[in-house]
């Protein structure tokens, strides 16, 4: 890393993915925009109300981990057979790698911190985790 620290906004990193409901929300790669290399981060934006923030999903098969922060907005997460709304300021910890998780925003321009990692392991960036690199 080229220097002690790095200051940016999030808006600042390059969005991928769609931007209608049907396409679901826009990805920002947070940790390899930034050079993270000890854990994921990763941030989702919901510009529609509808919008998919979170790509339904489970962490099966590893022991990671993930703290969703919803940073703007309201959203609602379905995890396993249950829906929670949650709103600006909201932390949702998922422990359980099995559970099937997803969320949609409930208002135009949800935004939702994706933080995770193998509990007990050191971090491997998965392959899809930087569209920088061919």
């Amino acid at each position: 890393m080229d220097s002690k620290y790095i200051v940016t906004d999030i808006d600042a990193v390059e969005s991928f993915g769609g931007e209608k409901p049907e396409d679901g929300g826009s990805w920002k790669p947070l940790r390899a925009k930034l050079g993270i290399e000890a854990f994921g981060v990763n941030a989702f934006v919901g510009r529609e109300t509808g919008s998919r923030v979170i790509e339904e999903h489970t962490e099966e098969g590893s022991a990671h981990q993930e703290l969703y922060v919803v940073l703007a907005g309201k959203a609602r997460f379905e995890l396993g057979d249950e829906k929670i709304e949650v709103k600006t300021g909201s932390l949702v910890f998922i422990p359980d790698p099995t559970l099937k998780r997803t969320a949609f925003a409930l208002e135009p321009n949800t935004s939702v911190l994706a933080i995770g990692a193998p509990a007990g392991s050191v971090f491997t960036p998965s392959s899809w985790d930087n569209p920088y690199t061919s």
